[in-house]
């Protein structure tokens, strides 16, 4: 069984190998993998084709790397030449040469600055967020409807059969409809949501990918995605869990920056609080493009773009954390009272005014799921040993 098994993958052990690095290996794969992994000169070629693989994924490659690893990978089968037929060692050559020659060249074109991309980005074009209160969604004819109006439980959308359901008063739900007139959706028809101060809100686009939207935040999108790619525009904070489609590429646009995945999930920012927006991936991989640059990010990985120097950098992150605002949570990890403040201001829809001058140097942490206003107050002025006063939606903090 063990020589049927090792006969049957010879001719194919880089495409399995290829599946098993790239987390898209069956249950048959796996099995198959197991067993040649057990030989030791199968061990050492996965583990040199390896370092070859990972070359493509580290958003840190440099051609000395790509260098290293490409003579590590020549310098083993020099070795293994000696133990095997030289017919049998040509083939595998020539078959691993081909592959990390498209490797190689994935490498240079992923990770190095290339020319004439700005005509391959897609346009980003502003969306306004109101100044007012309510979640607010513009449909492809331009009314205007506020989501959570409980005597509007379902909006037909006018361009085609499209119901969009609002479960709750937070998530809103397109789904189709089987209509006697079966009318096509406009072509190019797009919807668009905007979400103010103190709001949050969900949305299951017609391709099932799910999006939730923090506050200050806006999405614009097709009623339904044609064939090709499935593009959407930002601004704010945005986390997505897109629905695989191997034929229609997911983008995220926002304004310097561009994402593009398969299925995955991940946060977008665009607020600029500190001079910069990111990317923040918790699974899967995407592709970030900004400019001349387009580097790939691997899970809780954050790619940040700075506003001012245009340079991309790159940190490991707990991106499960960082979303956490999705699920109600408000979490705040060792930050500048100053961006502490702009994060309540923004959850709560209030304006607070810092008379503490001492404070703005502190850093502060902390978690509240689910909470009021006032009991958040609370904890933070009684460890900063401050008061406040509230005053409608205004507040006041003091020594």
């Amino acid at each position: 069984m063990k020589d049927k098994i090792m006969n049957h993958t010879s001719g194919n052990i880089d495409e399995l190998l290829i599946r098993i690095l790239d987390d898209t290996a069956t249950r048959a794969d796996v099995r198959v993998f197991a067993e040649w992994i057990r030989a030791e000169e199968n061990r050492k070629y996965f583990e040199q084709y390896k370092k070859i693989w990972h070359t493509t994924t580290g958003v840190q490659c440099d051609d000395q790397v790509v260098e290293e690893g490409w003579q590590d990978y020549k310098q083993f089968m020099l070795a293994l030449s000696g133990r095997r037929k030289r017919a049998v060692v040509l083939r595998r050559v020539s078959r691993y040469v081909a592959i990390v020659a498209v490797i190689l060249s994935c490498v240079y074109f992923f990770l190095k600055p290339t020319r004439n991309m700005d005509d391959q980005a897609i346009a980003y074009v502003d969306i306004t967020i109101p100044n007012e209160r309510g979640v607010m969604l513009t449909l492809a004819d331009g009314e205007k409807v506020v989501v959570g109006n409980e005597k509007r439980g379902v909006i037909y959308e006018k361009t085609g059969n499209v119901n969009i359901k609002q479960e709750g008063r937070n998530e809103l739900v397109y789904e189709d409809v089987e209509t006697a007139e079966n009318r096509e959706v406009k072509k190019g028809a797009m919807n668009e949501i905007t979400v103010p101060a103190g709001e949050r809100i969900s949305i299951i686009l017609s391709d099932g990918t799910k999006v939730w939207l923090n506050s200050e935040s806006a999405i614009r999108y097709p009623v339904r995605f044609e064939t090709g790619k499935r593009v959407v525009t930002v601004k704010g904070n945005v986390y997505f869990e897109v629905t695989k489609d191997v034929n229609r590429p997911f983008f995220v646009v926002m304004k310097d920056m561009e994402t593009e995945v398969l299925g995955t999930s991940f946060e977008v920012n665009t607020y600029g609080d500190r001079g910069e927006i990111y990317m923040a991936l918790v699974e899967g991989s995407v592709r970030v493009r900004s400019g001349n640059h387009v580097v790939i990010a691997k899970p809780n990985e954050q790619i940040a773009l700075d506003l001012g120097s245009c340079e991309i950098s790159t940190k490991e992150v707990d991106a499960a954390r960082l979303v956490a605002w999705k699920d109600g949570v408000l979490v705040i990890k060792n930050e500048p009272f100053a961006d502490v403040i702009r994060k309540l201001e923004r959850w709560f829809a209030v304006k607070i005014e810092n008379q503490c001058l001492q404070s703005s140097a502190l850093l502060f942490s902390g978690v509240f799921e689910r909470s009021e206003l006032e009991i958040v107050l609370q904890v933070i002025c009684a460890n900063l040993n401050i008061n406040y006063i509230i005053d409608g939606n205004r507040v006041i903090l003091k020594d």
